[in-house]
């Protein structure tokens, strides 16, 4: 992964590698300052630590697991998968916005035109790189320029009113992971454009929350259809029962479902 962060608003452009073995993994980073500030190397380890997700102990997930003869197969084979998460949680909700009903390839079009013109532009090693647009890049932007960018109007709007949003409330996103997680989720939906899905994404990509439960989430509902040899497609309702065993693990029962989903399409053999 190579990419630009944010830390203290200062850019630093970090390359980051792994080796060794699933059970003893190595992570590889490597950093450098593009411009003439710089930032001590404790808070490049801390941040690049959060995004790889090196606080969350999947154990107790892979314990509940053993308990669910489907599950089990899932998460042996994909043993040593956790989130990756954005630097910021802000970042995870700009995103979450983009995702809403559209494909994946189109918010990541989105995204790529939205951090070309609010981002920070950064050229290292003979390429070209963004930095994610900050608060109060995208509070100051226009929703006609959004809206020539293909952003939709809610979207345009929702956008630019949650990043006014955190610049009259600087901490508004900063407590969210010592929150229960019910308390966060409301807190979230509090702002307009931000539902029950969006929530669960925020706290899942951008704190690192371990029991989130994105319900309606097109690709959650589908791998528990074929996982759990279901006849049709779940409703909240019952993608919430299979989950509640996993409780406070469920983002990593998303998760591994979610992966699993890749390698096994609708119809294909089931677990």
């Amino acid at each position: 992964m190579r990419r630009i962060i944010i830390i203290d608003d200062c850019p630093v452009f970090i390359k980051v590698g792994v080796a060794g073995s699933r059970e003893a993994p190595k992570g590889k980073l490597a950093w450098l300052f593009p411009s003439p500030r710089k930032v001590p190397r404790e808070r490049i380890l801390a941040s690049v630590r959060k995004i790889l997700g090196t606080q969350i102990n999947p154990e107790p997930f892979y314990e509940l697991a053993e308990r669910d003869r489907r599950m089990r197969n899932i998460a042996a084979k994909l043993r040593g998968l956790k989130p990756i998460l954005t630097p910021t949680p802000f970042e995870a909700a700009a995103w979450a916005i983009m995702g809403q009903q559209v494909n994946l390839n189109f918010a990541y079009t989105l995204k790529m035109r939205l951090v070309k013109k609010y981002g920070k532009r950064l050229d290292v090693e003979g390429q070209r790189y963004y930095s994610f647009p900050e608060p109060g890049q995208l509070a100051r932007a226009r929703i006609n320029t959004l809206r020539g960018m293909q952003f939709s109007q809610r979207k345009a709007e929702y956008l630019t009113g949650l990043s006014r949003v955190l610049i009259e409330e600087g901490n508004f996103l900063k407590n969210l992971a010592s929150m229960e997680y019910e308390a966060a989720v409301e807190k979230l939906m509090s702002i307009r454009g931000l539902g029950i899905w969006s929530a669960n994404y925020i706290l899942m990509r951008g704190v690192g929350h371990t029991d989130c439960l994105p319900l309606g989430d097109s690709g959650l509902h589908r791998a528990v259809k074929i996982v759990y040899g279901l006849s049709q497609l779940p409703d909240n309702e019952v993608v919430a029962k299979f989950a509640e065993p996993f409780r406070p693990y469920r983002s990593l029962f998303t998760l591994y479902l979610w992966y699993n989903l890749m390698e096994v399409p609708e119809g294909g053999p089931k677990p």
